[in-house]
């Protein structure tokens, strides 16, 4: 898990912080990706969250990420293709999503929806944005 680095207050909105993630509402996420690129910074991916007070049902096959930066690609030119690929694949994610369907594969988050829970008030998409010092840390890491 990457450590939670400082975001521009400007991607914050319809924001929040769990367990060191941050997590959009669907809705929030597209603007927050235009505002990384300007502030350069390179958008690895994500994927959906439901988020309740005492639990997190985290939905890992249903992601947007994007690939890895290539030799010779400038910082600038990495920052503008992952926030690219991630928006692509956000918007087809969200596009096709069945909510109901993810719902009813998983018992747990079924019963917490049956109690009464409003998925579209507990569901993000919880995405990792990194600097390039950042990026090659993460690189240097592995």
């Amino acid at each position: 898990m990457l450590e939670i680095n400082n975001l521009p207050a400007e991607m914050l909105v319809g924001a929040t912080v769990r367990d060191n993630e941050y997590g959009w509402k669907l809705e929030s996420f597209s603007p927050a990706l235009l505002v990384a690129e300007r502030f350069g910074l390179a958008c690895l991916g994500g994927q959906i969250q439901f988020q309740f007070e005492d639990a997190i049902f985290e939905v890992y096959w249903l992601s947007a990420d994007s690939s890895k930066r290539v030799r010779g690609e400038s910082w600038h030119e990495y920052v503008h293709r992952s926030c690219n690929e991630v928006a692509n694949e956000f918007r087809d994610l969200t596009a096709n999503l069945n909510v109901q369907q993810v719902i009813q594969q998983w018992p747990g988050l079924q019963a917490r929806m049956e109690a009464g829970s409003d998925p579209f008030k507990v569901m993000c998409f919880v995405a990792y944005f990194v600097t390039e010092a950042e990026y090659l840390s993460l690189r240097d890491a592995v």
